[in-house]
């Protein structure tokens, strides 16, 4: 097993813009970048929408906290929209408290049949075909940069479609009721 270290800390929201300017004063996070409306297959198996995964559709939007390497991963679910009661059992798209801690890992697959043997441990989706799913291509219109000239970069915009493409994880929440991603490929902001 090799657990390398902390990717993001994930917030489910109800308003992405007011979480964001929220979090930019209270924590000095600067928005680094937003995939708005976002909708893409392996992305929502992942989640653990295994039912409609062309439904889902969520609202991404990644902050960097000060001067720290640690990251913010705010979520606006769009559809399927959220249970906003934290008395609930905990689902992905569950409104309050930290979403989920991500950990980049490395041979995703050995930690999905690890993690899956382990006691008091539950997978997000009981559905027999969940697993690691490698997130679907995007293109670059699916996303931007805060930084216009960033923005402007379609060398840099392209890499990041690349490392999304390559990005496979899967979600289980533990014995006390925490919810952890575990990541492989994120080589860029927030993993």
């Amino acid at each position: 097993m090799t657990i390398k270290s902390l990717g993001h800390l994930n917030i489910i929201v109800d308003d992405i813009d007011s979480a964001s300017k929220y979090y930019s004063s209270l924590l000095k996070a600067e928005p680094q970048q937003r995939f708005p409306n976002f909708r893409n297959e392996g992305f929502s198996k992942s989640a653990g929408f295994m039912e409609s995964p062309n439904d889902v559709d969520v609202s991404i939007e990644f902050l960097k906290i000060d001067e720290s390497d640690v990251f913010i991963e705010l979520m606006k679910y769009h559809c399927p929209q959220g249970i906003n009661n934290q008395n609930q059992s905990k689902q992905t798209n569950t409104i309050g408290n930290i979403g989920h801690v991500c950990l980049k890992v490395s041979n995703i697959e050995d930690e999905f049949n690890r993690i899956k043997n382990h006691h008091d441990v539950r997978l997000i989706s009981d559905h027999n075909e969940y697993k690691p799913f490698k997130i679907s291509n995007i293109n670059q219109d699916e996303f931007f940069f805060f930084d216009e000239d960033e923005n402007q970069n379609l060398q840099m915009k392209k890499e990041v479609c690349h490392i999304i493409s390559n990005i496979k994880y899967f979600y289980f929440v533990d014995k006390y009721g925490i919810q952890w991603e575990f990541e492989e490929g994120h080589t860029d902001i927030g993993g």
